[in-house]
């Protein structure tokens, strides 16, 4: 079978077409969150990346990426060491902390000083403090390599960004059919539980969203404007835990497609035309949700969704 032949099919094609679309297949590929820093002639600096990763072992060496329109990109071509900070799951906001442009971005966090003074992140996952050995062209970006001469791992779980949005990185549920409750103790305990549910749930759910023509984070931008109607794209990449180009180019589809409008300076509205496609998307969700509960007893599933978010509320979610 060709992907042509494949129903869940999206685009492809020829990348230099619709970049943002060859942008949300590279999304597929999931990675780390981090906050790559160094120290100037006036002052720390930071960016946000995702493009680290490991290189060499022997010698320690890792790499990460620049695009060549970052203002950071000169600061971080003239500094010989830097630091990249491995954020934890916790720290989304500080992901789009150092996002964003503009502003004395070490003064609102908890940081201290490393090797050659680079800026070392308070709880983050781990940090690696390096040396640049060498900068090479890498198209619109450049690709930095360093020696690790110091690191640190701690006992936090990573920050995962996939498919345009943060993640938590937790052990694989497996299949539903692999559950045995009578098996290992670790089968009967809530945990592993809620995540093959939810596995198994989300991943029959994706098809509704392809039926109406929206990708996740369309779906996730609609829901949040229907409530908070004349944000920012930058609030609303906070508010949702997407990423910024996910959100851009979110609200660039929805805008072509009429169902968000442009108001300035800089809010954005959703139409009816939104607002209709979202009460299509949620009678799929509610109708999904009572098939896939038609066969167990409605107190079990009062029962359950009171407990779900009981345990929601005093996670602050």
């Amino acid at each position: 079978m060709t992907a042509a032949d494949d129903a869940s099919l999206l685009h492809g094609g020829d990348p230099s077409a619709d970049l943002s679309s060859f942008r949300q297949a590279l999304g597929q590929f999931a990675t780390g969150v981090t906050v790559v820093a160094a120290d100037g002639e006036t002052g720390p600096f930071a960016v946000t990346a995702n493009s680290f990763q490991s290189v060499s072992l022997e010698p320690p060496l890792i790499l990460w990426s620049l695009r060549r329109q970052s203002s950071k990109i000169a600061s971080f071509l003239q500094a010989d060491h830097f630091a990249v900070n491995v954020l934890a799951a916790s720290q989304t906001e500080l992901a789009g902390h150092f996002a964003r442009s503009g502003g004395d971005k070490f003064a609102a966090c908890e940081w201290s000083r490393g090797l050659h003074g680079v800026p070392l992140l308070a709880g983050v996952a781990a940090h690696f403090e390096c040396a640049k050995v060498a900068e090479h062209d890498g198209g619109d970006h450049v690709v930095f390599i360093g020696k690790v001469e110091r690191y640190a791992c701690f006992d936090r779980s990573g920050l995962i960004f996939a498919q345009g949005r943060y993640a938590l990185a937790i052990s694989h549920p497996g299949r539903p059919s692999d559950l045995q409750i009578d098996g290992h103790p670790r089968d009967d305990f809530f945990l592993p539980l809620l995540a093959r549910a939810y596995a198994y749930l989300a991943g029959a759910f994706s098809e509704h969203h392809s039926a109406e023509g929206v990708t996740t984070a369309e779906s996730r931008v609609l829901a949040f404007l229907a409530t908070g109607s004349g944000a920012s794209a930058e609030a609303i990449a906070a508010r949702t835990f997407l990423g910024e180009n996910t959100v851009q180019d979110a609200l660039a589809r929805l805008i072509a497609g009429g169902h968000v409008a442009p108001r300035p300076p800089g809010a954005l509205v959703i139409t009816e035309s939104g607002l209709a496609l979202l009460g299509r998307i949620t009678a799929r969700a509610r109708a999904f949700e009572a098939e896939k509960l038609a066969d167990l007893p409605p107190e079990d599933v009062a029962a359950t969704r009171r407990v779900l978010r009981e345990l929601a509320a005093r996670g602050g979610g």
